[in-house]
């Protein structure tokens, strides 16, 4: 009996998989300079910091903090209460009451910021004679100490959400055949961003105990997140084909979790990312997450309207493209 050679799938010529392994190729050095360039090297920038009391008690404190360059972006404040306002509204990340020796603190971004002001002020009081006292306004959860909680849990409702638009986008196409077609793909993206962004909340919060805040609220969070990265990676499969999920990924993965300020917060990242962070979905949901979680939900709107943006622009998008053909790296497939 004569074995018959296998022969290569029809299709796909060598050329156009050349072309798929050179972008993937693009994609992971990418990947690998985003990374370290954005997370390798966290250097304070700008960090927002308040310091309370009159003029004359608040003045010297400023003027040394402007000596410092870049380091903080100071913010004088008339009371203590208006000063623990500014923290839960997350206008700064702590504030220093030169006239008690004491600093006002939140370690619910983790240790990065807490430490720096802990560092500069405790120098500040023993200058003026003082011992520090430090109080924590917005501490992190007891089972997240290095506040990183928040950032993961949004990695797993992006990656989740960019995964199920490309496994559709392969599966039934990557442009929606027909109008009905797509409403019925956006019914699917919304129910299934429901049960991730509930299967999140149960997990970390009740499964884990990692967080405590309102289960309800993060939720809606997680599912706006999954909902609106995943009509964005649908309108960019219809538009671009294959080629749309690579953009997907160098937009969610590549650029958006160094970006999002989890290991470090938005202030210690290189300037490139910290400037295109609050564009981006990932810093959104982070934001998001904390505010709710540790901050009583203050301060929402700016994160959630960059996600309500992608839900709808992506949406609309790909509902616009719907029934048309994409010709942007079209092959045919096996013969039937």
């Amino acid at each position: 009996m004569v074995k018959r050679q296998a022969e290569p799938a029809p299709g796909i010529s060598y050329p156009v998989t050349a072309t798929f392994m050179v972008a993937v190729f693009f994609l992971s050095a990418a990947f690998i300079a985003s990374y370290v360039g954005g997370l390798h090297a966290p250097h304070p920038h700008r960090v927002p910091v308040g310091v309370v009391g009159p003029p004359q008690a608040t003045g010297p404190i400023d003027a040394t903090l402007r000596r410092r360059g870049e380091t903080f972006d100071v913010h004088a404040y008339p009371t203590p209460d208006a000063a623990r306002r500014a923290i839960r509204d997350r206008d700064v990340y702590g504030a220093y009451l030169p006239l008690q020796g004491r600093l006002l603190i939140t370690s619910a971004f983790g240790p990065t910021a807490s430490d720096l002001l802990r560092d500069t002020f405790t120098r500040t009081a023993a200058a003026e004679g003082k011992a520090l006292s430090v109080q924590d306004v917005a501490p992190a959860d007891p089972g997240d100490p290095e506040g990183l909680v928040p950032f993961y849990l949004v990695i797993g409702w992006i990656v989740s959400a960019y995964l199920v638009a490309a496994i559709v986008g392969l599966y039934r196409g990557m442009a929606a055949a027909t109008l009905r077609d797509a409403v019925v793909r956006l019914a699917a993206f919304a129910l299934y961003a429901a049960f991730t962004g509930a299967a999140g909340t149960l997990i970390v919060e009740h499964g884990n105990g990692y967080l405590s805040g309102g289960p309800w609220l993060l939720t809606g969070i997680g599912a706006m997140c999954v909902f609106a990265v995943a009509s964005a990676t649908a309108a960019a499969e219809s538009l671009l084909g294959i080629f749309g999920t690579a953009l997907a990924i160098l937009a969610f993965v590549v650029l958006g979790n160094p970006s999002a300020g989890g290991p470090w917060p938005l202030e210690f990242l290189a300037p490139f990312w910290r400037a295109i962070g609050p564009w981006l979905p990932n810093w959104a949901g982070t934001e998001a997450v904390r505010g709710a979680v540790y901050f009583d939900g203050h301060d929402l709107t700016r994160p959630l309207l960059v996600l309500a943006v992608y839900a709808a622009a992506g949406a609309a998008l790909f509902l616009l493209l719907a029934g048309r053909s994409n010709r942007v790296m079209r092959f045919p497939g096996p013969p039937r």
